[in-house]
């Protein structure tokens, strides 16, 4: 016997404590993780744009005698005092934020309604120095090649832009979209959560890798439209595909940031749709039973079952119930907490002629065995389980049991992870009751008159389309939960594409002066810079949704082994086009203000 006092009875009072525990880390730390590399992304590029414009003072800087660690020093020192500043600043609100997410997530049943938040000032620290680690290394990265440049040739270089790249950055870039690409089709050799988990994880790879080899893109996107640009008679257009061609680091800075927010979008946004439909799609062609019957705001009882099994015209009915276990879960042979699992209740011996869930190994027929289960062949893979091996786990009651795996099948999405004895799991539930019947009719039966007499029991037909997969609710919380995060990551994503790009436009100033000087209209200068807007907007979509294809390709083949994601064209479309407005809004806005006359005392 084992006694639980203090905080520690919460693990035995709400069954749902432990689990959530594990959600919320696996959760944080994965969300934790993309914000971290987002950030180093992010600010690596908007710091290396304002470095790149200080080129002419670090070059005078060098000139006069100052070393390059000098140089660098200078620009650590600078970004410590601003970034540890900022970090410190956005501390406070952090804990607000993660009280109102907790509330989100309690709102959705991902947690329990009682589950408390430990809040503690070491997760605050921890994000202050993790901010201004980021900031410091990602300035490293970007100013390191500018103060290193020698003098002359950064006094030139500030004129103009150089569009090719070392051989390691070139080497880097290409190593990390062959790794991306690598990891988007490891669903074909490990299937399952870890391949599922690799094509996911895919889209930072290569996003990265697309950063990296930024200009180099740009400037082979401006080589492709040069030809048709030099026919056009317009002199914004000519002038827009100058600028552009002239300062392809300029332009990437703007382009892969927006690539980033639609293809980490494009992901997050329709795994979940991809995984539901599958789920879907195995509920409705693993229902063989011509009607599905329930009863409308409770269940049916095992009288009630008989009484539609006695109905003229019906040759079978087969009873499901659904809950929920915790059992032990692994990731890549490691164990990973403690996580529910959708289970039914079945009745093997009225099986046949009514459900399909695929069979792999074994046989369904020996759950009305007692003490037996059969598993989703995605279940039994990771936790390392086959037919005849003990699988142990906790009845939603709190009941802990061990059973023998006599089965796995394979549309484990649409039915559930786990499958038992009918008898056993009511006798585990609350109500007792099924969720539905599985009703097969005789040959030439009456379908009106099978429908008028299972409503005078107080049921109702379903369709077989109105069967919802096993689990939809716990997978519609956990990705409203994930879409949730997601949008705070977009918006902060969202806020440094702005900084990002108003601060390059900003620059400009003696640029489109000079131009105005030299007779280019305010018309004329803003039409230039909305063209280079627009395409930077366009590239950013092309460049951010090619980049989500091949991880959508692979958790589409990872969920129903076809490499086809369900896509909402409407969502992408928003996605898109808030993305693009962004990036464009940003730039007129920057460009009005550039172009307004100085105000003199």
């Amino acid at each position: 016997m084992v006694g639980y006092t203090g905080d520690r009875r919460g693990d035995v009072e709400n069954l749902g404590g432990s689990a959530a525990r594990s959600t919320l880390l696996v959760f944080s730390g994965s969300l934790a993780g993309v914000a971290v590399m987002t950030a180093v992304f992010v600010t690596a590029g908007t710091l290396s744009l304002s470095i790149l414009g200080r080129r002419r003072e670090f070059a005078m800087l060098r000139a006069v005698g100052a070393g390059t660690n000098q140089a660098l020093g200078l620009v650590v020192r600078e970004v410590l005092l601003v970034s540890g500043a900022a970090a410190v600043a956005g501390a406070a609100p952090g804990f607000l934020l993660a009280g109102f997410l907790g509330n989100q997530f309690a709102a959705a049943g991902v947690i329990p309604e009682g589950f408390r938040l430990a809040f503690s000032p070491l997760p605050a620290l921890a994000a202050v120095l993790i901010s201004v680690g980021a900031a410091v290394g990602a300035s490293l990265v970007a100013a390191r090649g500018t103060v290193r440049t020698a003098p002359t040739t950064a006094l030139r270089e500030s004129v103009t832009e150089k569009s090719g790249l070392g051989r390691g950055r070139v080497i880097t870039g290409l190593a990390l979209l062959a790794s991306g690409l690598v990891a988007s089709l490891l669903p074909m050799a490990f299937p399952g959560t870890a391949g599922l988990a690799a094509a996911a994880s895919s889209i930072l790879l290569l996003i990265i890798g697309a950063g990296v080899l930024g200009p180099w893109l740009v400037s082979g996107l401006m080589k492709l439209v040069q030809p048709l640009v030099r026919r056009s008679a317009s002199a914004s257009l000519i002038l827009a595909e100058a600028n552009a061609s002239a300062f392809p680091r300029r332009l990437a800075a703007g382009i892969i940031p927006l690539a980033l927010a639609i293809a980490l979008g494009s992901v997050q946004f329709f795994m979940p749709t991809t995984v539901a439909a599958e789920a879907g799609r195995q509920s409705r062609e693993g229902v063989v039973a011509g009607y599905l019957v329930s009863a409308p705001g409770s269940g049916i009882s095992a009288d009630l079952a008989d009484k539609v099994a006695g109905l003229p015209g019906v040759e079978a009915t087969s009873p499901v119930a659904r809950s929920a276990i915790l059992a032990k879960a692994a990731f890549m042979g490691l164990e990973d907490g403690v996580q529910p699992y959708a289970v039914q209740g079945l009745a093997p011996q009225d099986l046949s002629g009514t459900l399909d869930l695929g069979v792999a190994e074994g046989s369904l027929d020996r759950l009305a065995e007692p003490g037996t289960v059969a598993l989703s062949a995605d279940l039994a893979r990771e936790s390392g389980t086959a037919p005849g091996d003990d699988f142990s786990f906790h009845f939603g009651d709190g009941t802990e049991a061990t059973a023998v795996v006599v089965a796995t099948y394979e549309r484990g999405l649409g039915f559930g992870d786990v499958a038992m004895a009918n008898d056993t799991l009511l006798s585990h539930t609350t109500t007792g009751l099924n969720d539905y019947l599985l009703v097969t009719a005789e040959d030439g039966a009456d379908p009106a008159a099978l429908t008028a007499a299972v409503d005078e029991l107080g049921l109702t037909v379903l369709d077989r389309e109105a069967l919802g997969a096993a689990g939809a609710a716990e997978r519609n919380a956990d990705s409203w939960v994930s879409i949730l995060a997601m949008l705070v990551l977009l918006g902060y994503l969202g806020i440094s594409v702005v900084n990002t790009l108003v601060m390059a436009t900003a620059r400009r100033r003696p640029e489109l002066l000079l131009l105005r000087t030299l007779g280019a209209t305010d018309a004329q200068l803003r039409r230039m810079t909305r063209l280079e807007s627009a395409v930077a907007a366009v590239a950013a979509v092309v460049l951010g949704t090619v980049l989500a294809v091949p991880p959508l390709m692979g958790i589409a083949f990872s969920v129903s082994g076809q490499p086809v994601p369900t896509i909402q064209p409407v969502a992408y479309l928003l996605l898109a086009g808030i993305t693009a407005l962004l990036g464009m809004g940003s730039v007129a806005v920057a460009t009005r203000a550039a172009l307004r006359p100085e105000r003199t005392g």
